[in-house]
Protein backbone atom coordinates (compact mmCIF):
# COMPACT_ATOMS: atom_id res chain seq x y z
CA UNK A 1 0.00 0.00 0.00
CA UNK A 2 2.85 2.38 0.85
CA UNK A 3 4.53 1.64 -2.49
CA UNK A 4 1.26 2.36 -4.27
CA UNK A 5 0.95 5.74 -2.51
CA UNK A 6 4.55 6.65 -3.40
CA UNK A 7 3.98 5.62 -7.04
CA UNK A 8 0.79 7.70 -7.30
CA UNK A 9 2.52 10.69 -5.65
CA UNK A 10 5.32 10.73 -8.23
CA UNK A 11 2.79 10.30 -11.05
CA UNK A 12 0.81 13.29 -9.77
CA UNK A 13 3.95 15.41 -9.51
CA UNK A 14 4.89 14.44 -13.07
CA UNK A 15 1.39 15.29 -14.31
CA UNK A 16 1.53 18.63 -12.45
CA UNK A 17 4.75 19.61 -14.19
CA UNK A 18 3.29 18.66 -17.59
CA UNK A 19 0.03 20.54 -16.94
CA UNK A 20 1.91 23.71 -16.05
CA UNK A 21 3.30 23.79 -19.59
CA UNK A 22 -0.14 23.51 -21.27
CA UNK A 23 -2.28 26.33 -22.63
CA UNK A 24 -5.77 27.12 -21.32
CA UNK A 25 -7.64 24.95 -23.85
CA UNK A 26 -5.45 21.92 -23.18
CA UNK A 27 -5.78 22.41 -19.43
CA UNK A 28 -9.57 22.49 -19.75
CA UNK A 29 -9.62 19.19 -21.64
CA UNK A 30 -7.33 17.56 -19.09
CA UNK A 31 -9.45 18.90 -16.22
CA UNK A 32 -12.74 17.63 -17.66
CA UNK A 33 -11.33 14.22 -18.63
CA UNK A 34 -9.61 13.69 -15.28
CA UNK A 35 -12.74 14.74 -13.36
CA UNK A 36 -14.93 12.34 -15.34
CA UNK A 37 -12.49 9.43 -14.96
CA UNK A 38 -12.16 10.24 -11.26
CA UNK A 39 -15.93 9.90 -10.83
CA UNK A 40 -16.00 6.60 -12.74
CA UNK A 41 -13.09 5.01 -10.88
CA UNK A 42 -14.47 6.32 -7.59
CA UNK A 43 -17.83 4.69 -8.34
CA UNK A 44 -16.13 1.38 -9.16
CA UNK A 45 -14.12 1.60 -5.93
CA UNK A 46 -17.27 2.28 -3.90
CA UNK A 47 -19.11 -0.62 -5.55
CA UNK A 48 -16.25 -2.99 -4.67
CA UNK A 49 -16.26 -1.63 -1.11
CA UNK A 50 -19.98 -2.39 -0.76
CA UNK A 51 -19.53 -5.87 -2.25
CA UNK A 52 -16.65 -6.63 0.11
CA UNK A 53 -18.62 -5.56 3.18
CA UNK A 54 -21.69 -7.48 2.02
CA UNK A 55 -19.78 -10.71 1.40
CA UNK A 56 -17.89 -10.44 4.67
CA UNK A 57 -21.22 -10.10 6.47
CA UNK A 58 -22.77 -13.08 4.65
CA UNK A 59 -19.73 -15.24 5.36
CA UNK A 60 -19.65 -14.27 9.05
CA UNK A 61 -23.37 -15.05 9.34
CA UNK A 62 -22.80 -18.51 7.85
CA UNK A 63 -19.88 -19.22 10.19
CA UNK A 64 -21.99 -18.12 13.15
CA UNK A 65 -24.62 -20.68 12.15
CA UNK A 66 -21.93 -23.33 11.65
CA UNK A 67 -20.78 -22.76 15.24
CA UNK A 68 -24.08 -24.01 16.66
CA UNK A 69 -24.47 -27.38 18.33
CA UNK A 70 -24.70 -30.22 15.79
CA UNK A 71 -28.11 -31.83 16.08
CA UNK A 72 -29.60 -35.07 14.82
CA UNK A 73 -31.94 -34.43 11.88
CA UNK A 74 -32.43 -37.96 10.60
CA UNK A 75 -35.92 -37.92 9.05
CA UNK A 76 -38.54 -39.74 11.08
CA UNK A 77 -42.24 -40.16 10.71
CA UNK A 78 -43.48 -36.95 12.31
CA UNK A 79 -41.07 -34.78 10.29
CA UNK A 80 -42.87 -35.49 7.04
CA UNK A 81 -45.67 -33.09 7.99
CA UNK A 82 -43.34 -30.11 8.47
CA UNK A 83 -40.00 -30.68 6.75
CA UNK A 84 -40.24 -31.67 3.11
CA UNK A 85 -42.64 -28.98 1.94
CA UNK A 86 -41.76 -26.16 4.32
CA UNK A 87 -41.81 -22.61 2.92
CA UNK A 88 -38.53 -21.27 1.62
CA UNK A 89 -38.55 -18.49 4.23
CA UNK A 90 -38.80 -21.02 7.05
CA UNK A 91 -35.87 -23.03 5.70
CA UNK A 92 -33.70 -19.91 5.36
CA UNK A 93 -34.43 -18.74 8.89
CA UNK A 94 -34.14 -22.02 10.80
CA UNK A 95 -32.08 -24.47 8.75
CA UNK A 96 -29.81 -22.72 6.23
CA UNK A 97 -26.14 -23.32 7.17
CA UNK A 98 -27.16 -25.00 10.43
CA UNK A 99 -25.06 -28.12 11.13
CA UNK A 100 -26.85 -31.46 11.45
CA UNK A 101 -25.95 -35.10 11.38
CA UNK A 102 -27.96 -37.93 9.87
CA UNK A 103 -27.82 -41.69 10.44
CA UNK A 104 -28.56 -44.39 7.91
CA UNK A 105 -27.24 -46.98 5.50
CA UNK A 106 -25.23 -45.50 2.64
CA UNK A 107 -25.93 -47.24 -0.68
CA UNK A 108 -22.76 -46.86 -2.73
CA UNK A 109 -24.01 -49.08 -5.54
CA UNK A 110 -26.20 -46.17 -6.64
CA UNK A 111 -23.99 -43.27 -7.57
CA UNK A 112 -24.15 -40.07 -9.60
CA UNK A 113 -20.98 -38.14 -10.44
CA UNK A 114 -21.40 -34.44 -11.16
CA UNK A 115 -18.45 -32.68 -12.89
CA UNK A 116 -16.93 -30.01 -10.66
CA UNK A 117 -13.57 -28.27 -10.37
CA UNK A 118 -11.83 -28.01 -7.03
CA UNK A 119 -10.88 -24.69 -5.43
CA UNK A 120 -7.43 -25.11 -7.03
CA UNK A 121 -8.97 -25.68 -10.47
CA UNK A 122 -8.43 -29.45 -10.68
CA UNK A 123 -10.98 -31.54 -12.57
CA UNK A 124 -13.13 -33.87 -10.54
CA UNK A 125 -16.62 -34.87 -9.49
CA UNK A 126 -19.10 -34.46 -6.65
CA UNK A 127 -20.25 -37.90 -5.45
CA UNK A 128 -24.01 -38.27 -4.94
CA UNK A 129 -25.46 -41.33 -3.13
CA UNK A 130 -28.71 -42.23 -1.38
CA UNK A 131 -28.66 -42.73 2.39
CA UNK A 132 -31.50 -44.94 3.64
CA UNK A 133 -32.80 -43.91 7.06
CA UNK A 134 -33.71 -46.32 9.83
CA UNK A 135 -37.19 -44.80 9.81
CA UNK A 136 -38.36 -43.10 6.66
CA UNK A 137 -41.52 -42.66 4.72
CA UNK A 138 -43.56 -40.77 2.20
CA UNK A 139 -46.75 -38.75 2.54
CA UNK A 140 -50.05 -39.99 1.17
CA UNK A 141 -53.01 -37.62 1.29
CA UNK A 142 -55.14 -40.37 -0.23
CA UNK A 143 -54.65 -42.41 2.93
CA UNK A 144 -55.43 -39.34 5.04
CA UNK A 145 -58.73 -38.78 3.23
CA UNK A 146 -59.64 -42.45 3.64
CA UNK A 147 -58.93 -42.29 7.37
CA UNK A 148 -55.63 -44.16 7.21
CA UNK A 149 -52.08 -43.24 8.16
CA UNK A 150 -50.95 -40.25 6.04
CA UNK A 151 -47.29 -41.29 6.31
CA UNK A 152 -46.38 -44.63 4.83
CA UNK A 153 -43.18 -46.01 6.34
CA UNK A 154 -40.92 -47.49 3.67
CA UNK A 155 -37.22 -47.77 2.97
CA UNK A 156 -37.03 -44.06 2.21
CA UNK A 157 -33.81 -42.25 1.39
CA UNK A 158 -32.10 -38.88 1.53
CA UNK A 159 -30.04 -37.76 -1.46
CA UNK A 160 -26.54 -37.02 -0.13
CA UNK A 161 -23.66 -35.09 -1.66
CA UNK A 162 -20.69 -36.78 0.01
CA UNK A 163 -18.02 -34.46 -1.39
CA UNK A 164 -15.43 -34.16 -4.15
CA UNK A 165 -13.13 -36.71 -5.76
CA UNK A 166 -10.40 -36.08 -8.37
CA UNK A 167 -11.06 -37.11 -11.96
CA UNK A 168 -8.76 -40.16 -11.84
CA UNK A 169 -11.04 -41.75 -9.22
CA UNK A 170 -14.08 -41.73 -11.49
CA UNK A 171 -14.01 -45.52 -11.87
CA UNK A 172 -15.34 -47.15 -8.71
CA UNK A 173 -12.65 -49.82 -8.98
CA UNK A 174 -10.14 -47.11 -8.11
CA UNK A 175 -11.95 -46.60 -4.78
CA UNK A 176 -11.63 -49.96 -3.01
CA UNK A 177 -12.56 -48.48 0.39
CA UNK A 178 -16.10 -47.79 -0.78
CA UNK A 179 -17.80 -51.05 0.15
CA UNK A 180 -21.47 -51.43 1.05
CA UNK A 181 -22.19 -52.55 4.60
CA UNK A 182 -25.27 -52.85 6.78
CA UNK A 183 -23.72 -50.59 9.39
CA UNK A 184 -25.26 -47.24 10.19
CA UNK A 185 -23.24 -44.33 8.86
CA UNK A 186 -23.14 -40.90 10.46
CA UNK A 187 -22.73 -37.99 8.07
CA UNK A 188 -22.29 -34.42 9.28
CA UNK A 189 -23.24 -31.40 7.19
CA UNK A 190 -26.15 -29.19 6.23
CA UNK A 191 -29.41 -29.50 4.34
CA UNK A 192 -29.58 -27.57 1.10
CA UNK A 193 -32.57 -26.67 -1.02
CA UNK A 194 -32.78 -28.27 -4.43
CA UNK A 195 -33.57 -26.33 -7.59
CA UNK A 196 -36.43 -26.90 -9.97
CA UNK A 197 -35.50 -29.13 -12.90
CA UNK A 198 -36.39 -26.28 -15.28
CA UNK A 199 -33.78 -23.97 -13.70
CA UNK A 200 -30.88 -25.91 -15.20
CA UNK A 201 -29.45 -24.90 -18.56
CA UNK A 202 -28.03 -28.33 -19.48
CA UNK A 203 -30.42 -31.27 -18.95
CA UNK A 204 -29.35 -34.61 -17.49
CA UNK A 205 -29.44 -37.79 -19.56
CA UNK A 206 -29.88 -40.69 -17.12
CA UNK A 207 -30.10 -43.22 -19.98
CA UNK A 208 -26.43 -42.60 -20.79
CA UNK A 209 -25.48 -41.89 -17.16
CA UNK A 210 -24.65 -38.36 -18.31
CA UNK A 211 -25.14 -35.91 -15.44
CA UNK A 212 -24.55 -32.16 -15.46
CA UNK A 213 -26.58 -30.80 -12.53
CA UNK A 214 -28.02 -31.80 -9.19
CA UNK A 215 -31.65 -32.18 -10.25
CA UNK A 216 -33.07 -34.07 -7.26
CA UNK A 217 -36.21 -35.17 -9.08
CA UNK A 218 -34.20 -36.70 -11.92
CA UNK A 219 -31.90 -38.51 -9.50
CA UNK A 220 -34.75 -39.78 -7.29
CA UNK A 221 -36.63 -41.22 -10.27
CA UNK A 222 -33.41 -42.67 -11.75
CA UNK A 223 -32.69 -44.51 -8.49
CA UNK A 224 -36.35 -45.52 -8.12
CA UNK A 225 -36.52 -44.11 -4.59
CA UNK A 226 -39.93 -44.81 -2.97
CA UNK A 227 -40.00 -41.25 -1.60
CA UNK A 228 -38.58 -39.44 -4.64
CA UNK A 229 -41.41 -36.88 -4.53
CA UNK A 230 -40.41 -35.88 -0.98
CA UNK A 231 -36.66 -36.09 -1.61
CA UNK A 232 -36.75 -33.62 -4.52
CA UNK A 233 -37.02 -30.59 -2.22
CA UNK A 234 -33.91 -30.86 -0.02
CA UNK A 235 -30.68 -32.84 -0.07
CA UNK A 236 -27.90 -33.29 2.47
CA UNK A 237 -24.46 -31.77 1.84
CA UNK A 238 -21.59 -33.40 3.70
CA UNK A 239 -19.48 -30.62 5.25
CA UNK A 240 -16.28 -30.75 7.30
CA UNK A 241 -17.79 -28.87 10.24
CA UNK A 242 -15.20 -28.49 12.99
CA UNK A 243 -13.54 -31.83 12.25
CA UNK A 244 -16.80 -33.72 12.90
CA UNK A 245 -16.40 -35.67 9.65
CA UNK A 246 -14.59 -38.91 9.09
CA UNK A 247 -17.50 -41.28 9.53
CA UNK A 248 -17.49 -44.90 8.32
CA UNK A 249 -18.36 -45.25 4.67
CA UNK A 250 -17.25 -41.74 3.77
CA UNK A 251 -14.87 -43.30 1.23
CA UNK A 252 -12.49 -41.24 -0.85
CA UNK A 253 -14.80 -38.24 -1.20
CA UNK A 254 -13.57 -35.05 0.47
CA UNK A 255 -16.36 -33.10 2.23
CA UNK A 256 -16.69 -29.46 1.30
CA UNK A 257 -15.34 -26.85 3.72
CA UNK A 258 -17.64 -24.23 5.29
CA UNK A 259 -16.02 -21.43 3.25
CA UNK A 260 -16.42 -23.37 0.01
CA UNK A 261 -20.04 -24.09 0.91
CA UNK A 262 -20.77 -20.38 1.42
CA UNK A 263 -19.22 -19.48 -1.93
CA UNK A 264 -21.05 -22.31 -3.69
CA UNK A 265 -24.36 -21.34 -2.11
CA UNK A 266 -24.15 -17.69 -3.15
CA UNK A 267 -22.35 -18.46 -6.45
CA UNK A 268 -19.75 -15.77 -5.88
CA UNK A 269 -17.42 -15.13 -8.80
CA UNK A 270 -15.00 -13.04 -6.71
CA UNK A 271 -14.03 -13.36 -3.06
CA UNK A 272 -13.77 -10.52 -0.56
CA UNK A 273 -10.00 -10.26 -1.02
CA UNK A 274 -10.42 -9.58 -4.74
CA UNK A 275 -12.95 -6.83 -4.04
CA UNK A 276 -10.57 -5.36 -1.46
CA UNK A 277 -7.72 -5.13 -3.98
CA UNK A 278 -9.98 -3.59 -6.62
CA UNK A 279 -11.34 -1.15 -4.05
CA UNK A 280 -7.84 0.04 -3.14
CA UNK A 281 -6.63 0.20 -6.74
CA UNK A 282 -9.60 2.11 -8.16
CA UNK A 283 -9.79 4.30 -5.04
CA UNK A 284 -6.15 5.32 -5.43
CA UNK A 285 -6.69 5.97 -9.13
CA UNK A 286 -9.72 8.12 -8.33
CA UNK A 287 -7.72 10.23 -5.87
CA UNK A 288 -4.88 10.66 -8.37
CA UNK A 289 -7.24 11.73 -11.15
CA UNK A 290 -9.00 14.15 -8.83
CA UNK A 291 -5.62 15.71 -7.97
CA UNK A 292 -4.81 16.07 -11.67
CA UNK A 293 -8.20 17.75 -12.26
CA UNK A 294 -7.44 20.14 -9.40
CA UNK A 295 -4.03 21.09 -10.80
CA UNK A 296 -5.63 21.74 -14.19
CA UNK A 297 -8.00 24.39 -12.80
Amino acid sequence: MILLIIFIYFKIMLAKSLISKMNAAERTKVRDGAAFCSLVTGGVAYWNYRERIHKEFMRSEAHYRFSRLIENMTPWKQLYFSWWRMPKEEFNVYHRFKPYYILGQLDQTKEVLLPKKSAEGADGFDVINPLYCYEGGKTSFKELINGGDPVVVERAAIIVNRGWIPAHLRDKRSRPDEVNTRKLVRLTGVFRAGKDVHDYKVPNNPDNNDWHNLALEDIGIFWDLPNWDEAKYYYFQSVDVGGAQGSPGSGAATPISPDELVEDHYQWRWREGTHGKLEKGFGAASVGLAAIAYFAL
